[in-house]
């Protein structure tokens, strides 16, 4: 029974997923049939991409736990469940030091916009990871 249950609702997400198909579509038509500006097309074509690889990565993910149930045991497995926590952790650690450090670079080279953004970013990432932490509390 609780079989079913999984696989109902992952088969209502995959509705959301379809949906960046025809965002897809639509995207390239708007790049073909439009004449915008180089920049324009160029940043239209990197959020196609973008919803494109999200939209196709999550349906393959959702068909393989509807239909291999030793891929679903796998990724629902405790301990492989703690490493990918540790490991986004720690690789969320070097990926704070290496914006922190391209911060500094960006100051020493006297490139004063982009040490502005990276230090914003690095700031603003222990928030983001209070927020993320407050509602996934808050779900369990």
């Amino acid at each position: 029974m609780k079989n079913k249950t999984i696989k109902g609702n992952i088969l209502k997400r995959n509705i959301l997923w379809y949906f960046g198909y025809a965002v897809t579509l639509g995207l390239i038509l708007l790049i073909v049939l439009t004449d915008f500006p180089e920049k324009i097309d160029l940043a239209l074509t990197v959020l196609l991409v973008v919803v494109f690889s999200i939209s196709h990565t999550n349906i393959l993910y959702n068909r393989m736990m509807r239909r291999d149930d030793d891929f679903r045991v796998d990724v629902m497995d405790e301990r492989n469940i703690s490493i990918r926590e540790k490991s986004g952790n720690i690789g969320n650690m070097v990926n704070i030091s290496l914006l922190g450090l391209a911060t500094v670079i960006f100051i020493a080279f006297d490139y004063v916009f982009p040490a502005i953004v990276t230090g914003i970013i690095v700031a603003v990432q222990p928030v983001i990871l209070i927020f993320i932490s407050r509602a996934i509390e808050k779900r369990m």
